[in-house]
C-alpha cells in the first residue's frame, strides 16, 4: 500500500523549493518512490508517493523542516495537506 500526499503552499514558489532542495543534498529520500512539483495558480505544489505514512512522517520531521529552517524558508500557515493511502499504483490497462 502506497502513501501519497499532496501539498499546496501559497505564496511559494520554485525559489523556495530549490533552496530548500539544496539544503535537503541529492539523495533521494528513503520511502520515496515519485515526487512531481510545479506552480499552479501562485502556489507550490507538491505530488508525493511513499512506501508508508511513517516514512512521510520521518521525512518531515529528520529531513524537510530541518532543510527548510537553514534554507530560511518558513512553513506556511495556509499550506494545504491531501493525504491518502492507495493500493493501486501504474496505468490501468
Amino acid at each position: 500500500m502506497s502513501y501519497v500526499q499532496i501539498t499546496r503552499t501559497p505564496g511559494h514558489g520554485r525559489a523556495e523549493y530549490d533552496r530548500v532542495r539544496r539544503e535537503m543534498g541529492p539523495a533521494t529520500p528513503a520511502g520515496l518512490s515519485a515526487h512531481h512539483v510545479g506552480v499552479v495558480d501562485g502556489a507550490l505544489v507538491t505530488v508525493d508517493v511513499w512506501d508508508s505514512r511513517a516514512a512521510a512522517d520521518r521525512f518531515a520531521a529528520e529531513t524537510l523542516f530541518p532543510a527548510m529552517e537553514r534554507a530560511g524558508v518558513s512553513p506556511s500557515a495556509t499550506t494545504g495537506v491531501t493525504a491518502f493511502e492507495s493500493d493501486q499504483s501504474g496505468v490501468p490497462a
